[in-house]
């Protein structure tokens, strides 16, 4: 007999298929309503006919579990974790009980205390095993800073951060099965990047856990080295710390700001109270460009001009600094195009950053946000073009939306173009 620990859920199994298993294995009859005595357990499998020799000990919400064993008939209830899991005499023989785990059960995720357990009950008693609920398989909806190398530690947002076996990053062998702390909750995750990162297959970032594993998407990338337009240190056809565009003064491009610290070198900060009603002033602004003409937008491999804009996103980290709520701040982005129309798009902060503390946190735009009512780019060779005039322009703006003035120090470094869909 193959003995697993868990049965996880899956679309494939199909209801027909839990029939077809009581079909083969004997369906109630008249003659078979007799009294029976206690009921005893043997094993736990799922409704896979070719798992047949199999044994389970645990199992993930919306699994549907086989009960093997003796003296099933007249099954009156199956509780997993205390919490009934509802019986449907028509899936119950003598030797099997066919249940299907609910959204309901009580996990570690709901409470940390469950007893972990599988009881069946009928009229002549009840038999109980040691059986594992576990929660779904986890799910990353941020990676707070996704600009990282090796040695740095990566913290995760999400969800089902439970039981957690390896965390892999991009590269054959670059994985981490220790040193992983995840909160109660399960709704965060911090590891240690490993050496030996590899981003010539992918940027993604993935959780394994005993239920299964994360799914990977745009969400769950990492900065692979590839698509920077502003970093605030390397000189191109942006030249820091004054020849690269307008709106913050060349002194607060530093490498620190009062409550940050620098990614990687210089970034540029702003130490205001941000005006209140969409107030203005070029202190809050970094409006990237070259006013020669000369490209400052990633080309090459990867950027080709006729991709689709949807494949793109543009990226770049922020901190925040302040004891002030940053509900109601928002990040424009600001695109000329080529036919002369303004396109932006607005990120609330609070979408991304969970806390004011300095820490930094990546914000992201897919390229097609930016809009002028119907009007968006198709593809990246619309992007590359520029405004009108053939000027390559890209600007965020701090803007707060709120009736007060909202006083903190903010910093902004690494503006990319990510290709986040190959």
């Amino acid at each position: 007999m193959k003995i697993f620990n868990n049965i996880r859920s899956s679309h494939s199994v199909l209801v027909a298929s839990a029939l077809l298993m009581v079909l083969a294995l004997g369906a109630c009859t008249e003659e078979d309503e007799i009294n029976v005595g206690p009921p005893t357990i043997e094993r736990v499998r799922n409704t896979d006919p070719t798992t047949a020799d199999s044994a389970f000990t645990s199992a993930t919400l919306g699994s549907t579990l086989a009960i093997l064993g003796n003296n099933l008939l007249g099954t009156q209830q199956v509780y997993l974790n205390d919490y009934p899991l509802g019986v449907n005499t028509a899936y119950v023989t003598n030797n099997t009980v066919i249940v299907t785990v609910g959204d309901s059960v009580p996990t570690v995720a709901t409470n940390p205390n469950v007893p972990n357990t599988l009881r069946l009950v009928n009229k002549a008693g009840e038999a109980i095993m040691e059986f594992q609920t576990l929660p779904p398989a986890p799910q990353i909806t941020q990676v707070k800073n996704q600009y990282v190398k090796a040695g740095d530690d990566l913290t995760l947002f999400g969800r089902y951060f439970y039981f957690v076996d390896t965390v892999y990053f991009p590269g054959e062998d670059a994985f981490v099965t220790t040193g992983i702390t995840t909160n109660a909750a399960g709704s965060s995750l911090t590891v240690k990047v490993p050496d030996n990162l590899d981003f010539s297959e992918g940027q993604t970032i993935r959780v394994v856990t005993k239920s299964g594993g994360s799914a990977t998407n745009r969400n769950t990338q990492i900065y692979a080295d590839r698509g920077m337009v502003a970093d605030f240190d390397t000189n191109g056809a942006l030249e820091w710390p004054w020849n690269w565009g307008w709106g913050i003064s060349g002194e607060m491009i530093l490498p620190s700001q009062p409550g940050i610290s620098g990614l990687d070198g210089n970034f540029g900060g702003m130490n205001q109270a941000f005006p209140a009603n969409y107030g203005w002033n070029n202190d809050k602004v970094i409006n990237l460009t070259n006013w020669g003409g000369v490209q400052i937008f990633p080309e090459g491999e990867g950027y080709e001009p006729s991709t689709p804009a949807t494949n793109y996103d543009i990226r770049f980290e922020v901190a925040i600094n302040t004891t002030a709520s940053i509900a109601g701040l928002e990040m424009q982005i600001w695109y000329p195009d080529s036919q002369g129309n303004e396109l932006s798009y607005n990120i609330p902060l609070s979408d991304f950053i969970k806390t004011t503390d300095g820490s930094w946190h990546t914000l992201s735009a897919n390229m097609t946000r930016l809009t002028n009512g119907s009007t968006r780019l198709n593809t990246y060779g619309d992007f590359l073009k520029g405004d009108g005039g053939g000027v390559k322009q890209l600007r965020l703006v701090v803007i707060n939306t709120t009736s007060n003035d909202i006083q903190a120090v903010l910093g902004v470094d690494n503006v990319r173009v990510v290709r986040a869909v190959n």
